[in-house]
């Protein structure tokens, strides 16, 4: 749904800034998390007009999240929601309900309050961000880029009014490295491709070449046949081959299903 209504490619390179582009990017990768539950009904450009107050970015997606709706003992979350109530009114939002949001047998570092304190961090400390990656050279430059802060009241929360030992909520560098593969590239890919640029098209090509392999049950049965894929260029040819291919049955119009019939 966050896609709809030329949503996407009203952000592209061609169309806005570097910034709004890096936005773009950073939604389509929380999708794969499960977060675009928190940005429905949402307008991108409320993030973009908020994305210097974190107080407000937080307001606007734990809200939405409908996780501002009970009554609160600490003082934190009850700012939030009267935040988001002054948004809500004032933008004609409509939250989604909370109960969506699963956290049983998740682990508490991937429970949706902590992926969307990130989320609101990541368009926080956005500014420039995608200029700086179009401007990196390694995967490791990218990296550093995503060192980051989140508010300090989740330090020692991962839910509303629920202390916990302080932990570091960063993101982590697995996480880190799949929006690179899912998000970074493919949108430095298409940026390269939109403005002529082929530079870009290869560094992103090879930045696949310099991360580790992805892991999931797709590559452990490529795996077990044999196929050991050396980067994420080659597991994610792989994925590519598994659900185009051997998923719809397409043997024949494959080079490698041809030669094994033959």
């Amino acid at each position: 749904g966050l896609l709809m209504g030329g949503g996407l490619l009203q952000l592209l390179p061609e169309r806005r800034s570097h910034g709004r582009t890096w936005l773009a990017a950073a939604v389509l990768a929380l999708v794969a998390a499960g977060l675009v539950l928190a940005c429905r009904g949402l307008p991108l450009t409320l993030l973009v007009k908020h994305k210097n107050d974190l107080h407000q970015l937080e307001a606007l997606l734990f809200g939405q999240a409908g996780l501002l709706e009970e009554p609160f003992k600490e003082s934190y979350p009850a700012l939030l929601a009267k935040e988001y109530r002054f948004l809500r009114h004032k933008y004609g939002l409509t939250p989604i309900a909370g109960s969506q949001w699963k956290f049983l047998r998740l682990r508490p570092a991937n429970f949706p309050t902590v992926r969307i304190a990130q989320f609101a961090a990541l368009i926080y400390q956005s500014s420039h961000l995608f200029a700086q990656i179009t401007e990196a050279e390694t995967v490791r430059e990218v990296e550093h880029l995503f060192a980051l802060q989140v508010n300090g009241y989740w330090s020692m929360h991962y839910r509303f009014d629920t202390l916990s030992h302080k932990r570091n909520k960063s993101l982590g560098r697995d996480f880190i490295h799949l929006l690179i593969i899912n998000t970074i590239i493919p949108a430095l890919f298409h940026y390269g491709r939109s403005r002529q640029s082929p530079r870009y098209e290869t560094k992103a090509l090879r930045w696949l070449e310099e991360l580790a392999p992805e892991q999931n049950i797709v590559i452990t049965g490529w795996e077990a046949m044999g196929i050991k894929p050396r980067h994420a260029y080659e597991t994610q040819a792989l994925l590519h081959l598994k659900k185009h291919y051997c998923d719809k049955k397409r043997c024949l119009e494959c080079t490698i299903g041809a030669f094994l019939i033959k």
